[in-house]
């Protein structure tokens, strides 16, 4: 019984506690304090050789076999082997300084040892990037794997539930004023935290429809409770427009659970689910507005009320930041200034009035694609667009399957393609477009908890997914 049950969902709970543990980090401009998550990684493949996930009918030295075939076939591993050895390189080779040039009267950063390697300012830095990277690939790569259907979804539910509990925590002890949570609370303190409870609260969404598809009732008052942890994490965490954004997209996506479970629920129940999540909301909307007016979350959006001097001021910000980011790129193009290296030669690259739209948080560009140009060149945004493309490819892959089934044969009820996929697939992939869009516009991926729940559920989704038409 012990070997079934670590067999099916010890590597699960393994992965489960790295995707929380950068919760701890939150608010820090600069990640540090990550280092145990390069250890946890290498737990985790542990685990995948020892005590991969046991399909039925599989002895274990089958699973092993299988799974040391699914590895050595696996795009994602090989870009992510490549991006972890990249940095490798960047680590053994930094240690740049600040130096003054007196003939030019101008300050500039050391040459590397290396000057054609790729190179960092700080190892340190490199460090914590490299296991933040690394505990990535090993959680897609093991996940794609060495994880079967259930486990996968019993990951999903486990962190659903643990980020909205998380969320209540921290929503408490900064309504309480305790520090930093309190400062948190403007949207500008980490915004990223209200990304990931808004990442979760949309896919609990779908992980609630699918306990309602299935019948598991005992289960949905805690996906409720979850769903109203996570939103109040967005409301109290997140930046203003965010904060529009998740409860809007939420509502969004609870009337489409509704319309997918109409042909699976007696008019009963879905008069009672349509009922709670109105009840629950009016709760939350009276408690902000009228029980506290004074509440955080009021104050942060009338500091954005006017929103034309409000959006002029991010623009500015914005303008100056990827202005910055490309001109370092442009001198290393190739391999870039290394893990965090925008920190260092951002203040080299900007005039001395443009200074005060980067002095605060200066480690980020506020656009992720830029900063990973900027900081990896061409080679490591390649290899991230290479590990990005085989994240997709079974997802792609699988949905066509599903639709050329659907068009191949005659169906009732489910005739509309999207309500055909699973609602664990379509609020993932909603949830994952959208932090890809916020990414333009602030740095969430900068967050290794937000990057990791990304990747851990872009790995997942295609198991819901039909693997072949019949």
């Amino acid at each position: 019984m012990v070997h079934r049950l670590l067999t099916k969902y010890g590597l699960i709970a393994h992965i489960a506690c790295i995707c929380l543990f950068p919760v701890s980090v939150f608010g820090q401009s600069r990640v540090a304090g990550l280092t145990p998550l390069f250890w946890l990684a290498l737990m985790v493949v542990e685990w995948m050789f020892l005590l991969p996930s046991v399909k039925r009918g599989e002895t274990l030295v089958d699973a092993r076999r299988r799974m040391l075939h699914a590895l050595l076939w696996d795009p994602f591993l090989y870009a992510g082997v490549g991006l972890v050895a990249l940095m490798m390189i960047q680590y053994l080779n930094s240690g740049l300084e600040l130096v003054y040039l007196p003939d030019a009267d101008i300050w500039q950063l050391s040459d590397p040892t290396v000057t054609w390697a790729p190179f960092a300012v700080e190892s340190n830095a490199v460090f914590t990037h490299l296991a933040w990277f690394t505990a990535c690939c090993v959680v897609g790569v093991a996940l794609r794997a060495a994880a079967g259907r259930g486990a996968k979804r019993v990951l999903l539910q486990l962190l659903a539930c643990a980020s909205g509990a998380i969320s209540l925590c921290m929503v408490t002890l900064a309504s309480c004023g305790s520090a930093p949570y309190a400062s948190w609370t403007n949207g500008t303190g980490a915004p990223a935290a209200g990304t990931f409870f808004g990442f979760w609260m949309l896919l609990g969404i779908g992980l609630f429809v699918n306990k309602a598809e299935r019948e598991q009732r005992m289960s949905i008052p805690l996906f409720i409770l979850a769903g109203i942890g996570n939103l109040l994490g967005v409301l109290f965490f997140a930046s203003p427009l965010m904060t529009i954004v998740f409860p809007v997209i939420g509502v969004l996506l609870l009337f489409y659970g509704m319309v997918y479970l109409a042909p699976l629920t007696p008019k009963g129940m879905q008069l009672k689910l349509f009922v709670i999540h109105v009840l629950c909301l009016g709760v939350i909307a009276a408690s902000l507005v009228y029980l506290f007016p004074q509440n955080p979350v009021a104050e942060k959006m009338k500091s954005a009320l006017p929103v034309a001097e409000h959006w002029t001021a991010l623009a500015a910000r914005h303008e100056v930041r990827s202005d910055a980011a490309l001109s370092i790129w442009q001198q290393h193009p190739w391999t870039g200034v290394g893990s965090d290296g925008f920190y260092h030669y951002v203040a080299l690259a900007v005039t001395q009035d443009q200074w005060s739209l980067i002095e605060q948080d200066r480690a980020f560009v506020f656009n992720d694609s830029l900063q990973f140009l900027c900081e990896f060149g061409v080679f490591g945004a390649g290899l991230v667009l290479a590990a990005i493309i085989a994240l997709l490819v079974p997802l792609c892959y699988r949905s066509r399957v599903l639709w050329q089934n659907k068009m191949s044969r005659e169906t009732s009820g489910h005739a509309a393609f999207l309500l055909r996929l699973s609602p664990i697939v379509v609020t993932g992939c909603v949830a994952a477009v959208l932090c890809c869009l916020e990414s333009f516009i602030a740095s969430p991926f900068r967050a290794p908890a937000v990057m990791l729940s990304w990747v851990c559920v872009l790995a997942a989704l295609p198991a819901f997914l039909p693997q072949s038409g019949t």
